[in-house]
């Protein structure tokens, strides 16, 4: 019952701020066009400087761990393979490229931080955020490549290239990254001021996730989308936590892949489906399901490494 009760404190904050985002919507206080602002707001500014501020501000000499690293971008590029094979049935490549994004990028910064700092030492926090710089990195670069080739537009090396360039993620990561690497210091006044933009991401970003969960229209591709949140809320937290648990990863190393990969999926696939000529519909319901599902798979994926005494 202890160990319940931990987790829980640990995890459900995160996601009654979600029910609330749910709660407002469902009294009518969000206009389509107040959330579509929100969601530019969180994506533009709120979430670089989160990443920029997280990642600056840790010690990345210190906890930077080399073999982690290999470990997990491996293990994320495995996943992605495995996903890929397993959507084999799907002849739509415009459904198929949805499906697959929402299968391995989960929502790590804006969901999964936060649950980090509830749950991890300060040292799980810091690795957390190091973690978060290059996978940020993996998930977008990944998701353009994908969808460039499943979409219907065909892009130009050079263009995906500058797309990957200015994502504000990647631009908020690679400047965390010069700032934490080369150890240049931010004026207290910026810090403070970026920390609280960043925590626009941290309170916006979750009730923006429960404000745009819907299952209106959700019959049409409904085979599609429950699949994709199979991948996303079962599979991926299964595949990437065992697999890391047989390659010996116990503590903070394990915690922060399981915060990772059981996270929700990216309000940012919805985003780049309809940019990169994907099907936004499965994306929408496919980030709605794995938001309400998460909760789950978060839980179960921290008590089953309590219980056990991997951490």
């Amino acid at each position: 019952m202890e160990l319940i009760v931990y987790t829980a404190n640990a995890v459900l904050p995160v996601f009654v701020v979600i029910f609330v985002g749910l709660l407002l919507n469902r009294l009518n206080f969000f206009s389509e066009k107040t959330k579509n602002e929100i969601v530019k707001l969180v994506f533009y500014v709120g979430t670089p400087c989160l990443i920029f501020h997280n990642i600056s501000t840790s010690d990345i000499h210190q906890s930077f761990d080399g073999k982690f690293f290999l470990f997990t971008l491996a293990l994320i590029l495995v996943l992605i393979g495995v996903v890929i094979a397993m959507c084999f049935f799907i002849q739509d490549k415009k459904k198929k490229g949805a499906v697959i994004q929402l299968a391995y990028r989960s929502n790590f910064a804006i969901a999964g931080m936060p649950i980090a700092v509830n749950l991890l030492d300060g040292a799980g926090v810091t690795l957390t955020a190091v973690t978060l710089s290059f996978v940020i990195i993996l998930y977008n670069v990944s998701a353009v490549i994908i969808l460039s080739y499943y979409g219907g537009e065909k892009k130009s090396p050079g263009a995906v290239i500058l797309g990957i360039l200015k994502n504000p993620l990647i631009i908020g990561t690679a400047l965390g990254l010069l700032f934490a690497v080369f150890q240049i210091p931010v004026f207290p006044i910026a810090e403070k001021s970026i920390k609280t933009l960043g925590d626009i991401a941290s309170c916006m970003g979750l009730i923006i996730i429960g404000a745009s969960i819907t299952l209106r229209g959700f019959q049409e591709d409904k085979a599609y989308i429950l699949f994709a949140s199979f991948l996303r809320n079962l599979f991926a937290p299964a595949f990437v936590l065992i697999t890391a648990a047989l390659f010996g990863w116990r503590g903070n190393h394990l915690m922060v892949l399981a915060i990772m990969s059981a996270s929700p999926a990216a309000v940012n696939c919805f985003a780049m489906a309809k940019q990169m000529g994907v099907s936004a519909e499965i994306s929408a319901y496919g980030i709605s399901i794995s938001s309400v599902l998460s909760v789950f798979s978060i839980f179960i994926s921290v008590y089953l490494i309590k219980f056990f005494g991997l951490a």
